[in-house]
């Protein structure tokens, strides 16, 4: 079955903070938005656009000066097409990758949004801190602790503008207050983030 192949072709993905764990939780909580808005969904191009959302993030699929997400939804046709996958669903999936970034402007299509907005969720809450933290001078995003600390707080002002479902909003509202203890506790820790 072309599922169990796309996950065998996943696994090369792995990374601290976008690998297998990333992908199996932005599948997840999108059936779960899904499902509070009680919407029949596209599962099939919801699981193949969460298994292949960054592979452009990764060689031989990175390409220098392209986005990871517009890299991705270059690959994935061919990737598609050689495990088997529907070809008439191959254009939602290139639509779910390209508009999957924070920084991306959801397209109309209901799983797009869906998908755009599990994978804003997990940037934020205890897993968006811990994501974070794990690249800390592996990542251009966080050279070092400071820039880290700094991409938190970016985040935490301005990632629950970003969400679109009120579903995502309300879980949002959760996973920015996580933030905001951490924030707040770490600051007390450092002298305001002095003593990083």
């Amino acid at each position: 079955m072309w599922k169990e192949k796309l996950i065998n072709f996943a696994k090369r993905f792995e990374h601290t903070a976008w690998g297998m764990s990333h992908f199996t939780r932005v599948y997840e909580l999108t059936l779960k938005l899904a499902d509070m808005r009680k919407l029949e969904i596209d599962q099939e191009s919801l699981f193949a656009a969460a298994y292949l959302h960054d592979m452009g993030a990764f060689d031989p699929y990175r390409k220098k000066d392209i986005d990871h997400a517009e890299a991705s939804a270059n690959s994935c046709e061919e990737v598609l097409k050689s495990l088997g996958f529907p070809p008439e669903k191959i254009d939602k999936v290139k639509d779910i990758i390209r508009t999957h970034m924070y920084y991306a402007e959801p397209s109309g299509q209901i799983e797009s949004v869906l998908f755009r907005d599990a994978d804003i969720l997990d940037f934020m809450g205890i897993i968006g801190i811990i994501r974070i933290l794990s690249i800390v001078g592996k990542d251009t995003w966080a050279p070092n602790l400071n820039s880290a600390i700094n991409l938190i707080r970016n985040f935490d002002k301005t990632l629950i503008h970003k969400l679109s479902s009120d579903q995502a909003k309300e879980i949002g509202v959760k996973r920015r207050g996580e933030m905001k203890a951490f924030l707040e506790n770490l600051s007390e820790q450092t002298n305001k983030f002095k003593l990083l």
